[in-house]
């Protein structure tokens, strides 16, 4: 007998108007001293970031945590302006056109991002802090223009990477960051949701 998977949508995309800025309930960070990234939410119902030697960092608390269990993040993204002078591993260097965040209700979070030279599923912590992973699923050569789908199970990749419990999931979002190598980048998300019971 085959398992019913449940779909929950993570974010309020999909009744977002079209136009500048972020939706109702989502938040804009940046780094200190950098110019924020800009967001726009486009006529397909995606989340557009653009970059100039700019960062941001846009999350959308959940309505309802989720907790751990079998399942995976989904979304799809796109980019046709990879960063050929990245290097997530290096401080000076650490910059994507894309990455989609996951955040724990610990204060721990994982940076599902758009590498350049990295090999696909690299994971490590970030050099920002202990607190974040970063995991690569895209290469520069990806970076094509064309949609890609992915998969996660956050749960499980939190497990490994910090070897406890994972704790309950609080918010989603969406960050690009040229800050470093002061690159301009275009990328977009969307479909951001949770598939109960899904495997990677």
């Amino acid at each position: 007998m085959t398992a019913l998977l449940a779909l929950q949508v993570l974010t309020n995309l999909a009744g977002a108007p079209p136009g500048p800025g972020l939706p109702t309930g989502w938040r804009l960070d940046r780094p200190k001293g950098t110019e924020a990234a800009a967001f726009r939410v486009t006529a397909e119902r995606a989340l557009r970031a653009e970059t100039n030697g700019s960062a941001g960092f846009a999350t959308y608390r959940l309505h309802r945590a989720l907790r751990p269990e079998a399942g995976v993040v989904m979304w799809r993204w796109r980019t046709a302006t990879p960063l050929p002078g990245a290097a997530l591993h290096e401080r000076e260097h650490d910059d994507s056109p894309a990455r989609v965040l996951v955040a724990f209700d610990d204060g721990r979070m994982i940076y599902y991002s758009w590498g350049n030279r990295e090999p696909v599923g690299d994971t490590f912590r970030s050099w920002t802090s202990g607190a974040r992973l970063v995991v690569v699923c895209r290469r520069a050569a990806d970076a094509d223009g064309s949609w890609h789908l992915e998969r996660r199970d956050p749960f499980a990749d939190y497990r490994r990477a910090f070897n406890r419990a994972p704790h309950p999931i609080v918010a989603v979002g969406v960050a690009a960051d040229t800050d470093m190598l002061h690159a301009r980048t275009v990328a977009e998300v969307a479909d951001l949701v949770w598939e109960a019971g899904g495997r990677p």
